[in-house]
Protein backbone atom coordinates (compact mmCIF):
# COMPACT_ATOMS: atom_id res chain seq x y z
CA UNK A 1 0.00 0.00 0.00
CA UNK A 2 1.97 3.46 -0.70
CA UNK A 3 2.46 5.69 1.93
CA UNK A 4 0.92 9.41 2.05
CA UNK A 5 3.24 11.01 4.02
CA UNK A 6 6.79 9.11 4.89
CA UNK A 7 7.84 10.74 8.06
CA UNK A 8 12.04 9.91 8.99
CA UNK A 9 13.82 9.97 12.49
CA UNK A 10 17.18 11.35 11.77
CA UNK A 11 19.96 10.06 14.13
CA UNK A 12 20.02 6.46 13.30
CA UNK A 13 18.29 6.29 10.42
CA UNK A 14 19.33 8.88 7.94
CA UNK A 15 22.62 9.78 9.97
CA UNK A 16 25.53 7.83 12.18
CA UNK A 17 25.68 9.68 14.93
CA UNK A 18 24.53 7.47 17.72
CA UNK A 19 28.11 6.00 18.63
CA UNK A 20 29.38 9.76 18.90
CA UNK A 21 26.89 10.74 20.97
CA UNK A 22 26.39 7.67 23.67
CA UNK A 23 30.19 7.73 23.80
CA UNK A 24 30.18 11.33 25.22
CA UNK A 25 27.02 10.98 27.04
CA UNK A 26 28.76 8.42 28.98
CA UNK A 27 32.03 10.21 29.65
CA UNK A 28 29.58 13.50 30.75
CA UNK A 29 27.16 11.90 32.53
CA UNK A 30 29.72 9.76 34.40
CA UNK A 31 31.63 12.47 35.78
CA UNK A 32 28.77 14.01 37.00
CA UNK A 33 28.31 11.11 39.23
CA UNK A 34 25.90 8.66 37.25
CA UNK A 35 28.49 6.00 35.72
CA UNK A 36 26.66 4.54 32.24
CA UNK A 37 28.63 3.32 29.53
CA UNK A 38 27.75 4.03 26.24
CA UNK A 39 25.29 1.46 25.40
CA UNK A 40 23.92 2.04 28.71
CA UNK A 41 22.90 5.35 27.48
CA UNK A 42 21.70 4.21 24.53
CA UNK A 43 19.41 1.28 25.92
CA UNK A 44 18.20 3.79 28.35
CA UNK A 45 18.07 7.62 26.46
CA UNK A 46 18.02 6.61 22.63
CA UNK A 47 14.58 8.74 21.18
CA UNK A 48 14.85 11.20 24.32
CA UNK A 49 15.10 14.57 23.93
CA UNK A 50 18.28 15.82 25.55
CA UNK A 51 16.00 17.78 28.37
CA UNK A 52 14.13 14.57 29.46
CA UNK A 53 17.53 12.48 29.12
CA UNK A 54 19.26 15.00 31.96
CA UNK A 55 16.44 15.45 34.06
CA UNK A 56 16.73 11.72 33.85
CA UNK A 57 20.19 11.85 34.80
CA UNK A 58 19.58 14.74 37.51
CA UNK A 59 17.14 12.16 39.87
CA UNK A 60 19.45 8.99 39.17
CA UNK A 61 22.15 11.61 40.61
CA UNK A 62 19.73 13.04 43.26
CA UNK A 63 20.79 16.59 41.88
CA UNK A 64 18.23 19.49 40.76
CA UNK A 65 17.36 19.62 37.60
CA UNK A 66 19.97 22.32 35.69
CA UNK A 67 18.51 23.89 32.97
CA UNK A 68 22.30 24.25 31.69
CA UNK A 69 23.13 21.28 31.82
CA UNK A 70 21.48 20.41 28.17
CA UNK A 71 22.46 22.93 26.41
CA UNK A 72 26.09 22.41 27.14
CA UNK A 73 25.93 18.78 26.16
CA UNK A 74 24.14 19.66 23.07
CA UNK A 75 27.04 22.48 22.06
CA UNK A 76 29.72 19.32 23.03
CA UNK A 77 28.08 16.89 20.56
CA UNK A 78 27.40 19.83 18.09
CA UNK A 79 31.42 20.35 17.92
CA UNK A 80 32.10 16.81 17.58
CA UNK A 81 29.56 16.44 15.03
CA UNK A 82 31.16 19.23 12.94
CA UNK A 83 34.04 17.55 11.96
CA UNK A 84 31.61 15.40 9.65
CA UNK A 85 29.13 12.48 9.85
CA UNK A 86 28.36 9.24 8.06
CA UNK A 87 24.66 8.46 6.55
CA UNK A 88 23.18 5.36 7.42
CA UNK A 89 23.92 2.71 4.61
CA UNK A 90 21.15 3.16 2.06
CA UNK A 91 19.64 6.72 3.76
CA UNK A 92 20.77 9.05 0.85
CA UNK A 93 19.09 6.66 -1.75
CA UNK A 94 16.19 6.10 0.04
CA UNK A 95 15.36 9.60 0.69
CA UNK A 96 15.60 10.46 -3.25
CA UNK A 97 13.56 7.49 -4.50
CA UNK A 98 10.80 8.62 -2.17
CA UNK A 99 11.76 12.77 -3.15
CA UNK A 100 11.28 11.41 -7.03
CA UNK A 101 7.93 9.24 -5.77
CA UNK A 102 5.98 12.64 -5.06
CA UNK A 103 5.31 11.45 -1.81
CA UNK A 104 5.35 14.30 0.72
CA UNK A 105 7.56 13.86 3.36
CA UNK A 106 9.73 15.10 6.28
CA UNK A 107 11.87 14.90 9.29
CA UNK A 108 10.90 14.17 13.32
CA UNK A 109 13.56 14.26 15.15
CA UNK A 110 14.05 14.64 18.79
CA UNK A 111 17.53 16.28 18.41
CA UNK A 112 17.49 20.63 17.44
CA UNK A 113 16.95 21.83 14.11
CA UNK A 114 20.58 23.21 14.10
CA UNK A 115 21.98 19.59 14.95
CA UNK A 116 19.89 18.40 12.26
CA UNK A 117 21.14 21.14 9.63
CA UNK A 118 24.76 20.38 10.57
CA UNK A 119 24.58 16.68 10.30
CA UNK A 120 21.97 16.29 7.04
CA UNK A 121 24.71 18.90 5.46
CA UNK A 122 27.40 16.75 6.43
CA UNK A 123 25.89 13.80 3.92
CA UNK A 124 24.23 15.67 1.44
CA UNK A 125 21.15 15.41 2.69
CA UNK A 126 19.80 19.17 3.20
CA UNK A 127 18.77 20.68 0.34
CA UNK A 128 16.05 17.77 0.32
CA UNK A 129 14.99 18.20 3.75
CA UNK A 130 15.82 22.07 5.25
CA UNK A 131 12.16 22.83 4.58
CA UNK A 132 10.43 20.43 6.08
CA UNK A 133 12.60 19.30 9.68
CA UNK A 134 10.71 19.06 12.91
CA UNK A 135 12.17 19.15 16.31
CA UNK A 136 10.07 17.90 19.27
CA UNK A 137 12.36 21.05 21.05
CA UNK A 138 10.14 23.32 19.46
CA UNK A 139 6.84 21.21 20.57
CA UNK A 140 7.43 20.45 24.31
CA UNK A 141 7.05 16.73 25.45
CA UNK A 142 9.26 14.59 23.34
CA UNK A 143 9.20 10.70 22.28
CA UNK A 144 8.14 8.61 23.50
CA UNK A 145 5.06 10.81 23.46
CA UNK A 146 3.56 11.32 20.16
CA UNK A 147 3.70 15.25 19.99
CA UNK A 148 6.24 15.30 17.38
CA UNK A 149 4.72 12.90 15.00
CA UNK A 150 1.40 14.80 15.47
CA UNK A 151 2.64 18.42 14.36
CA UNK A 152 4.74 16.98 11.96
CA UNK A 153 1.80 15.53 10.21
CA UNK A 154 -0.75 17.95 10.59
CA UNK A 155 2.32 20.87 9.25
CA UNK A 156 2.81 18.28 6.37
CA UNK A 157 -0.73 18.40 5.40
CA UNK A 158 -1.86 14.60 6.35
CA UNK A 159 -2.98 12.24 9.13
CA UNK A 160 -0.69 10.60 11.00
CA UNK A 161 -3.18 7.36 10.17
CA UNK A 162 -2.30 8.10 6.88
CA UNK A 163 1.76 8.02 7.70
CA UNK A 164 4.64 6.11 7.80
CA UNK A 165 6.69 6.35 10.28
CA UNK A 166 11.05 5.40 10.01
CA UNK A 167 12.58 5.12 13.25
CA UNK A 168 15.42 3.19 14.97
CA UNK A 169 14.40 3.59 18.67
CA UNK A 170 12.04 1.98 20.87
CA UNK A 171 10.96 5.29 22.24
CA UNK A 172 10.41 6.56 18.88
CA UNK A 173 8.62 3.02 17.58
CA UNK A 174 6.56 3.73 20.97
CA UNK A 175 5.64 7.12 19.75
CA UNK A 176 4.79 6.37 16.13
CA UNK A 177 2.70 4.13 17.50
CA UNK A 178 0.66 6.34 19.70
CA UNK A 179 0.62 8.67 17.12
CA UNK A 180 -1.44 6.01 14.63
CA UNK A 181 1.12 5.66 12.38
CA UNK A 182 2.63 2.62 10.81
CA UNK A 183 5.91 2.79 12.10
CA UNK A 184 9.07 0.61 10.12
CA UNK A 185 11.36 0.13 12.61
CA UNK A 186 15.50 0.00 11.38
CA UNK A 187 17.54 -2.59 13.06
CA UNK A 188 20.95 -2.36 10.80
CA UNK A 189 22.90 -0.94 13.69
CA UNK A 190 24.03 -4.19 15.22
CA UNK A 191 23.80 -3.02 18.61
CA UNK A 192 19.67 -2.49 18.37
CA UNK A 193 17.69 -4.45 19.65
CA UNK A 194 15.45 -5.48 16.88
CA UNK A 195 13.17 -8.25 19.27
CA UNK A 196 12.38 -4.60 21.53
CA UNK A 197 11.16 -2.60 18.34
CA UNK A 198 9.02 -5.49 17.26
CA UNK A 199 7.48 -5.55 20.51
CA UNK A 200 7.08 -1.76 20.13
CA UNK A 201 4.91 -2.09 17.53
CA UNK A 202 7.07 -1.65 14.76
CA UNK A 203 7.61 -3.65 11.59
CA UNK A 204 11.21 -4.72 11.48
CA UNK A 205 13.71 -4.12 8.64
CA UNK A 206 16.84 -4.20 8.42
CA UNK A 207 18.27 -2.48 5.05
CA UNK A 208 17.33 0.51 3.62
CA UNK A 209 17.05 -0.62 0.46
CA UNK A 210 13.95 -2.49 1.80
CA UNK A 211 12.04 0.43 2.39
CA UNK A 212 10.89 1.49 -1.08
CA UNK A 213 8.89 -2.04 -1.28
CA UNK A 214 7.38 -1.56 2.16
CA UNK A 215 5.72 1.76 1.28
CA UNK A 216 4.32 1.16 -2.28
CA UNK A 217 7.39 2.20 -4.32
CA UNK A 218 8.62 -1.06 -5.14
Amino acid sequence: MRAKLVIFDCDGVLVDTEAIANDLMARVFTDYGVPLSAQECRKRFQGMSIEDVCRDVARLANRPYDPSFPGNIRSEVEGILANGVEPIPGAVELVQSVARSNIPYCVASSGSVRKMRLTLGSVGLLPLLEDCLFSAQDIGRGKPHPDIFLTAAAAMKHRCEDAVIIEDSVNGVIAGVASGARVLGYTGDPFTDADALQGAGAEVFHHMREVPALIGLG
